[in-house]
């Protein structure tokens, strides 16, 4: 009997260490949040020096529909943008006039800002950071997994600049890879 115990002991043991590392928790939550999710999750390396507020899943989502990822960085009162990915969105943006695009990871990516068309007649990409917006891409998929649809957002009282938003985005990489 105590050799049929120590035998599956020792099973139970050699199997754990055949459990990837990201299932086990990570100290990196844009990784725990790729264990979840079909779609690639990207982890930005440029956060215009802001630093993560919160990076995790979101509660927007339906169930049975994978959660979207959302992170913040900066401050409430101060300079901030938030990220968000998922395939599908489990949410809407806010609407704005188109003022740049640019090319991240060889998709198009969009940039939008926020101006009020009642007192704003021409939108131009200044105006983001002045009234808020966002950048729109569809990154490529990693193995194994699915393209990603990512929005970068920056509104409040401290708005980062479209370029900044399209540096974030460049700088963007998948996680695990």
């Amino acid at each position: 009997m105590k050799r049929l115990l120590l035998v599956g002991a020792v099973a139970a043991l050699a199997g754990a260490g055949a459990v990837p590392a990201q299932a086990m928790g990570s100290s990196d939550a844009y990784e725990n949040m790729q264990v979840g999710v079909t779609y690639t999750v990207y982890e930005p390396t440029f956060t215009a020096g802001l630093k993560a507020r919160h990076v995790g899943g979101n509660d927007l989502c339906t169930p049975g529909t994978e959660q979207n990822l959302y992170a913040s960085y900066g401050k409430g009162n101060g300079r901030q943008f938030q990220i968000w990915e998922g395939n599908p969105m489990c949410s809407d943006i806010g609407v704005g006039a188109e003022v740049m695009t640019a090319t991240i990871q060889g998709a198009k990516a969009t940039v939008y800002a926020y101006c009020d068309p009642e007192t704003v007649t021409n939108c131009k990409k200044s105006d983001v950071q002045k009234y808020g917006g966002h950048l729109s891409v569809t990154l490529p998929a990693g193995a194994n997994l699915r393209p990603t649809q990512v929005w970068i957002e920056t509104y409040g009282g401290g708005n980062v600049s479209a370029q900044q938003l399209v540096r974030i985005a460049r700088s963007l990489q998948p996680v695990g890879g």
